[in-house]
C-alpha cells in the first residue's frame, strides 16, 4: 500500500469515528433542558435507577387538585453522583424528597436533575459536584 493510500485509508477511519461519536456526544448535551427556567417539585419517589450512563428517580407529584402526575427525573452518572455523596440506597420508593432542575423543553414530565433535599432536609447535588 502506498503512502498516499494509507493517508486515505487513515482519513476514511478518522471520519468514520467522528460520525459515530456524534450522536453519543449529542446524548450528553442539555441541548433539550430549558436551563434558563429551573423549577422545583416535591414528590415521592416511586423508583430510584443507579445505572450508567445516567441515574432516574421516578417521582409522583400531586398537584393542587390531588391528581399525581409521574415525572422522570435524569441525573449524571452514578460514578460522578457518589464524588458528591450519594450512594445507590440513597433513595428507596415511598421517600419524599424534593428536586430542582431544568425541564424539558418538549414539556414532556422530565426533570434534568440540579438538586435533591431530602425529607430530613439534607441537600444533594445533582451534578456531582461537592
Amino acid at each position: 500500500m502506498d503512502m498516499k493510500s494509507r493517508r486515505s485509508f487513515a482519513l476514511f477511519f478518522v471520519l468514520l469515528w467522528l460520525a459515530a461519536s456524534s450522536p453519543l456526544l449529542a446524548h450528553h448535551s442539555s441541548a433539550s433542558f430549558d436551563i434558563e427556567h429551573q423549577t422545583s417539585l416535591k414528590g415521592t419517589v416511586s423508583s430510584f435507577e443507579w445505572t450508567n450512563p445516567h441515574v432516574f428517580i421516578y417521582l409522583d407529584v400531586k398537584n393542587d387538585d390531588g391528581s399525581v402526575e409521574a415525572w422522570r427525573v435524569e441525573g449524571n452518572s452514578p460514578n460522578m453522583l457518589s464524588r458528591s455523596g450519594w450512594k445507590k440506597a440513597l433513595l428507596n420508593a415511598g421517600d419524599v424528597i424534593a428536586v430542582s432542575g431544568s425541564p424539558a423543553k418538549n414539556k414532556t414530565k422530565v426533570l434534568r436533575l440540579v438538586s435533591i433535599t431530602m425529607a430530613n432536609g439534607q441537600k444533594y447535588d445533582g451534578q456531582g459536584f461537592k
